[in-house]
C-alpha cells in the first residue's frame, strides 16, 4: 500500500519573501551588516541558505566518536604517569605528554596504561614533525619514514593563519610528504580551533574532503585524515579569564562536530597558571558534558546535510585548493616557505586581523567590550624561534580597549 504524501499546512518559503520580511524587521538597518557574513578569509556568505551545493562534499563517514586527549605537562615521568592515570579514571580517553620522554622515562610515564584502549602520544617522540626543522632553521626537508608524519596546522594558526590558509598549508605539506615517501604512509594533522564556531566545523570537513580526494587521485583508498584538534589560545585573555572556558567549549564542540578523531582541550589559564588541577578538571569535563550529557558520541556525522555548513565547506575547500595550487606552482611547501612568501602572507594576515578588531568592530569579550572593573595587564607569547614564520599573534596585547 502506497503512502500518501504529507501535505504541509504552509507554502515553502523562498529567498525574496524571506529577505523582504527580514528587511522590514531591520527597520532601516543594513541587511549586509547584519545577515551577510564577511569572513576574514576573504569571502561572503548569506545567513539564508535554502539549497545544497552542487557538487555536494563527499566525506567519508566517521566510524567512531572522538577520543578526549588529555594534555599532561609534568616533566617528572612518575608524576606524569600518576596524572595521566587519574585523568583516564575521570573521563579522559587518550594521553598527550608534552615532555619529550624517551627510553626508560617513556616506559615509566606510560606504565599501567593499556594503549590499545587509551592511546598515548609523546610530544616530539611519537611523531616526525619534518617541517619543524624547515621552518625553524631553513633546513632541507628530511623525513624519518619509521614514524607517523605530523602536519602541524596549530603552529600556523598561532601565528595568524586563517582557516583557509591552515587547510591549504597543511594539505601542501602533506602532498610534499606523500611525494617524498608515498601516500600510503600514516599522516596525522594537528589543527588549531578558535572561536569561529561554524567556520571551524566547515574547515575540518573541507580538509577531510580534500585529503580524501587527494588519496584517491594517488590510487589510495578514500579515507578520513587523522586529526588531533587543539583549542587555539591566542584569544585567551587574562582579563575576565573564565570567559575562556566558553571559548574552549566552542573550540571543542566545533572539532567534534567537524569530525576530528582526537580532541585536546588545554586549560584556559595554562599561559599564566600552568599547574592548576581545577582548570584541568574543568577542561576534561567539557568532554564529559559533550559525551555524557549532550550525547554527541551517538551521532557521528552531525553536520551532514546542513545547508549552511555544506555551502561553507565548499567555499572553504575551493579557496584552500586555489592556495594549494599556488604553492604547488611555486615548487611545494618547503620552497614556498624558503622564498619568504609564507612569512609575508602570515604577517599580512596578522595586520588584517588586528585591524578588524581595532577599526572594524570585531569583538573580543573582556578585552575590547564588556571590560572587567579592574583590568589586568595582558601578557602572552610573542617571540617565535622559527626563522621562516612570524612571531606569535597574541590578540589581547594588540587590541585597543
Amino acid at each position: 500500500m502506497s503512502q500518501k504524501p504529507i501535505e504541509l499546512p504552509f507554502e515553502a518559503d523562498n529567498t525574496p519573501a524571506w529577505k523582504a520580511r527580514v528587511e522590514k524587521e531591520l527597520k532601516g538597518k543594513s541587511f549586509d551588516d547584519f545577515l551577510v557574513w564577511k569572513s576574514l578569509d576573504g569571502f561572503e556568505l548569506e545567513a539564508w541558505q535554502n539549497t545544497l551545493p552542487d557538487p555536494l562534499p563527499q566525506l567519508q563517514p566517521l566510524q567512531s566518536p572522538w577520543k578526549s586527549l588529555e594534555p599532561v605537562y609534568e616533566t617528572d615521568a612518575q608524576l606524569a604517569n600518576k596524572k595521566a592515570i587519574n585523568a583516564l579514571m575521570t573521563g579522559a580517553q587518550a594521553i598527550w605528554f608534552e615532555k619529550r620522554f624517551m627510553g626508560a622515562a617513556a616506559e615509566v610515564a606510560c606504565n599501567a596504561i593499556d594503549q590499545e584502549i587509551a592511546p598515548v602520544f609523546i610530544n616530539h617522540t611519537s611523531f616526525n614533525d619534518s617541517f619543524s626543522s624547515v621552518l625553524k632553521h631553513n633546513n632541507a626537508l628530511e623525513v624519518n619514514q619509521s614514524k607517523t608524519q605530523l602536519i602541524n596546522g596549530l603552529r600556523l594558526r598561532e601565528r595568524g593563519a586563517t582557516t583557509i590558509q591552515e587547510i591549504a598549508y597543511c594539505i601542501a605539506q602533506a602532498i610534499e610528504i606523500g611525494n617524498a615517501i608515498g601516500f600510503d604512509k600514516p599522516i596525522i594533522f594537528k589543527l588549531g580551533y578558535g572561536n569561529q564556531f561554524l567556520t571551524e566545523i566547515a574547515k575540518t570537513r573541507a580538509l577531510r574532503w580534500l585529503w580524501s580526494g587527494i588519496l584517491q587521485n594517488e590510487n589510495q583508498a578514500a579515507a578520513n585524515p587523522e586529526i588531533i584538534a587543539c583549542n587555539l589560545q591566542n584569544t585567551y585573555a587574562h582579563n575576565d579569564e573564565h570567559t575562556n572556558i566558553l571559548r574552549a567549549t566552542s573550540s571543542g564542540l566545533s572539532a567534534v562536530i567537524g569530525g576530528a578523531q582526537l580532541v585536546m582541550i588545554e586549560p584556559w589559564n595554562i599561559a599564566w597558571k600552568p599547574e592548576d588541577a581545577m582548570a584541568a578538571r574543568i577542561s576534561r569535563n567539557i568532554h564529559n558534558l559533550m559525551r555524557d550529557e549532550a550525547k554527541l558520541d551517538k551521532n557521528l556525522n552531525q553536520a551532514d546535510g546542513s545547508y549552511f555548513i555544506e555551502n561553507l565547506t565548499v567555499a572553504l575547500a575551493n579557496k584552500a585548493w586555489e592556495l594549494v595550487q599556488t604553492i604547488e606552482k611555486a615548487g611545494g611547501f618547503s620552497a614556498y616557505a624558503k622564498s619568504g612568501k609564507l612569512k609575508s602572507e602570515l604577517i599580512s594576515q596578522q595586520e588584517k586581523t588586528i585591524e578588524a578588531y581595532n577599526a572594524s568592530g570585531k569583538i573580543l569579550l573582556g578585552v575590547n567590550k564588556y571590560l572587567p572593573t579592574q583590568k589586568k595587564d595582558e601578557q602572552g607569547p610573542s617571540h617565535s624561534s622559527y626563522e621562516l614564520l612570524p612571531d606569535y599573534l597574541f590578540l589581547p596585547t594588540h587590541i585597543n580597549a
